[in-house]
């Protein structure tokens, strides 16, 4: 039988949680539908994980695939697109429960509209179980390029339940150019999620809904300890600076990737960056703040840094606008201080 869809699950260190979903969500998929867990070459709770492998030589529907190195989240991201033969994927944290009811009616749209790229539906909570990523999303269809990249882009971080046509996404090569993408810029890579994102959104139709496709589970193993996430280069004023910098370049290249080019979209999507990134930056206030660093004093010299790229020549004609426009975004910012 045909595989149409996986489930791919990428996990690491984690592995009772991943064995917990395996055995919650096998008995809900369909025959043609596959379960594969990615094991990012753990080296913790490999009972689990051995459970899970030596279930899969059993029950057709289970996969397990094991890196032989720690590949890092994109690494092991990418090879949900390279260990499957199912035209359509979906991604699910180890931790959160697809809902398949809603995969099987977002299946139907994807066979029926086949320049589809990617449908991201809601997150729904557990009852009991306290929400990070809670997000609803409208229903709507949004054209490749323009629309599909301003109405689309920088809304969530969360990758968890998105569904991939991945069938679609090799013929049009967003596979390979996100595999280099990755390679060439290890600041994307933090998040590589909205890099792969921003690439379909630039070549293909999206679609949101505000039907719950996923669950938010428990996250049992917790957060990383504020000194482990303090001491995290990713997380640094310096590595939010980098990351900043390399997604202003990436949304250049996806707004130029697309015949009629918007010439106000860049403006509207670096705008949308500098939001996302006011935010994250007043979250992470809390492990500047364990580092004895002034908080307000850094918030300034991001939004200096802010400024000063939009010394491209994209933003030549109207420059003094976004100026302001940039500024308005870290103001409010400072509310939340």
């Amino acid at each position: 039988m045909t595989t149409k869809l996986t489930i791919c699950i990428p996990s690491r260190n984690r592995g009772p949680i991943a064995f917990n979903q395996v055995q919650q969500t096998l008995p809900l998929i369909d025959s043609n539908w596959d379960i594969l867990v990615l094991d990012n070459c753990s080296s913790t709770y490999r009972d689990e994980y051995r459970k899970i492998e030596e279930w899969s030589k059993t029950e057709p529907r289970l996969k397990y695939f094991r890196q032989s190195e720690n590949v890092q989240f994109p690494g092991n991201l990418l090879s949900c697109f390279h260990q499957v033969n199912s035209p359509y994927i979906q991604i699910v944290g180890d931790e959160d429960f697809s809902n398949p009811p809603v995969v099987r009616d977002a299946l139907s749209v994807l066979d029926e509209f086949p320049e589809v790229g990617i449908i991201r539906g809601s997150i729904g909570t557990i009852p009991g179980v306290q929400s990070r990523n809670l997000f609803n999303y409208p229903d709507q269809l949004l054209a490749a390029g323009a629309e599909a990249l301003s109405g689309f882009m920088l809304t969530t971080n969360y990758v968890s339940g998105v569904i991939y046509n991945r069938k679609l996404l090799s013929e049009r090569g967003v596979i390979d150019r996100f595999a280099t993408g990755l390679k060439n810029n290890g600041m994307v890579a933090i998040y590589a999620h909205m890099y792969l994102d921003m690439l379909i959104a630039s070549v293909c139709n999206v679609v949101t809904s505000k039907e719950i496709i996923c669950y938010e589970g428990e996250e049992e193993f917790g957060p990383p300890s504020l000194q482990d996430a303090a001491n995290n280069p990713a997380y640094s004023f310096g590595g939010r600076i980098e990351q900043f910098i390399a997604f202003r370049d990436v949304l250049r290249s996806a707004c130029h990737s697309h015949e009629e080019s918007d010439p106000n979209l860049i403006l509207n999507l670096y705008l949308k960056l500098c939001d996302k990134y006011a935010f994250m930056f007043v979250r992470d206030r809390y492990l500047h703040e364990f580092r004895n660093m002034d908080v307000k004093l850094l918030l300034n010299s991001f939004k200096s840094m802010a400024l000063a790229a939009l010394d491209i020549a994209e933003f030549g004609h109207c420059k003094d606008l976004m100026r302001g426009e940039v500024e308005k975004r870290f103001q409010m910012a400072y509310v939340h201080l």
